[in-house]
């Protein structure tokens, strides 16, 4: 036991320490919140763990409403460690998956740069705290990540042993994708493409040959393994049917395409991007590597299309550096004494150490299981004048009120809209442009009289600049609930009470 610990706490290994806690602590005090996604979701999953999957919505007032459930079984996975956990619980559950994400970045990076160590370890830190400024929350994509880098990490042993046996991963990869977040499957398919470009042999064109076959074998069953679902072949599709609208683009601001002026994380991406792609003019162009290249740009162009594309961007955007600045050592020491440099490698470490251990329970223990004291105040107030819950109040909801529709979902009652967006277009619930109307509704195409004779909603949950709801002078409601802090008002429908 003594030799054990004597090599866990050599002074060297506190470099380890820094490198994966230091991003983790960005996370804690950057994200200290439950993601507005988390409310549908779980209302998504406490229906599933209640009545078993659905084909046909039952969160939404709407009726008839097809649905595609394409994160089911994390859904599931998510509402049943809220219940044990709480919100503490998924928010820890987070942290644990970066750590996944932080490792496997790392590793990818050993292997590419054969070993390299301090370079593995600096490109995963920079990743990971890229990556953290605004796709480390509490959402499927968390899990997503985790398996788009276990397949690249599987594919390169392939490629480094020539050994098959490391690919029997890549179809269990495929089950769990579709099966816990379907909408980024896809993404599997992309990579495999890559790899199997590369195995072309063209030394002038830096493709670097290995053997094909075996790749496309486990495409076709990466395919296959695809189809093992509940919904079949549109669990495959869901992306293209789902993201692929011009006007639901437009109405989603992860879904617009990229400006590098438009905020912090973006001007951070841009710098990036401008820094790595010097990097790679000025490297070693011996160290190139054609699917390196392709994923690079493949994912830059998704990401210039789309916000949330970049995730799969930063996660690769690295890796060439990895080969092209294999050689280069970062081992040589700021302070050249030795006893110096350890006692400093060693006191970072313990300060960096003792830092996470105290604010991860501190900042975990604070999340909360609402999204805000004024919509809490707000359901309530529709709990409290609610006589028959088995009557189903409708309660409009806004869309661009994330957090609007999801808890009222969560907390039991039918919303007219909710962030699932994609559910409330006609191409994929078969019955009604719901997001359509609703977007008329806002710009004026569509009168707050006109919404209301076609719904005759319960309730209404309205925010200030949503929609002209907002202090609504309507002779058949009245306002029941406000909270000016947060622009928030809920309006009765008085005529369902006489």
């Amino acid at each position: 036991m003594k030799e054990f610990l004597g090599k866990i706490f050599k002074v060297r290994n506190f470099k380890f320490v820094v490198a994966f806690l230091l991003p983790a602590l960005f996370v804690l005090c950057y994200n200290a919140k439950l993601d507005n996604d988390s409310w549908y979701v779980l209302a998504e999953g406490r229906e599933i763990t209640t009545n078993g999957v659905y084909y046909e919505d039952p969160l939404s007032m709407h009726e008839d409403l097809d649905v595609t459930v394409q994160n089911y079984g994390f859904a599931a996975i998510f509402y049943w460690i809220f219940t044990v956990f709480g919100a503490p619980g998924i928010y820890l559950s987070m942290i644990i998956l970066n750590f996944f994400v932080c490792f496997l970045v790392y590793k990818i990076c050993k292997l590419i740069s054969g070993g390299n160590t301090n370079l593995s370890l600096l490109i995963m830190m920079v990743t990971d705290m890229l990556l953290a400024l605004n796709f480390v929350v509490t959402r499927a994509q968390m899990v997503s990540f985790v398996f788009f880098l276990a397949l690249i990490y599987v594919l390169e042993l392939y490629v480094k042993t020539d050994k098959s046996k490391y690919l029997w991963w890549v179809p269990l990869l495929s089950i769990l994708q579709i099966n816990l977040h379907a909408s980024l499957w896809p993404m599997l398919v992309l990579v495999l493409g890559v790899y199997i470009v590369d195995s072309i042999k063209k030394p002038k064109l830096h493709l670097q040959g290995y053997r094909a076959k075996p790749l496309i074998i486990v495409l076709v069953a990466t395919i296959l393994c695809g189809l093992l679902n509940p919904y079949g072949f549109k669990m495959l599709t869901f992306i293209f049917t789902s993201y692929g609208d011009a006007r639901f683009h437009g109405m989603v601001n992860e879904l617009s395409s990229f400006s590098p002026f438009e905020n912090i994380f973006a001007a951070f991406v841009y710098i990036s991007l401008i820094a790595v792609v010097c990097m790679y003019i000025f490297g070693n162009s011996k160290n190139v590597r054609v699917r390196y290249l392709l994923m690079f740009f493949g994912f830059l162009a998704l990401g210039l299309n789309t916000v949330k594309g970049l995730s799969q961007f930063i996660l690769v955007m690295f890796f060439p550096l990895a080969l092209m600045y294999k050689d280069v050592r970062l081992e040589k020491p700021f302070v050249d004494n030795k006893f110096a440099r350890e006692a400093l490698a060693f006191w970072i470490g313990m300060i960096v150490l003792l830092s996470f251990a105290i604010v991860c329970p501190v900042v975990a223990s604070q999340i909360k299981d609402y999204p805000s004291e004024a919509l809490v105040g707000a359901v309530d107030a529709i709990d409290a004048d609610v006589k028959n819950r088995d009557d189903e109040p409708k309660i409009y909801t806004g869309y661009t009120g994330y957090n609007d529709g999801g808890y009222v979902e969560y907390r039991g009652y039918k919303a007219y809209l909710d962030p699932r967006g994609e559910v409330f277009l006609e191409k994929n619930n078969h019955k009604e442009n719901v997001l359509y109307e609703w977007d008329d509704f806002r710009r004026g195409k569509i009168s707050a009289a006109e919404l209301l004779e076609k719904y005759e909603f319960d309730y209404i949950l309205t925010r200030k600049k949503q929609d002209s709801f907002y202090n609504l002078k309507n002779e058949n409601y009245e306002k029941i609930f406000e909270n000016s802090e947060e622009h928030v008002q809920v309006y009765k429908r008085v005529a369902a009470h006489e």
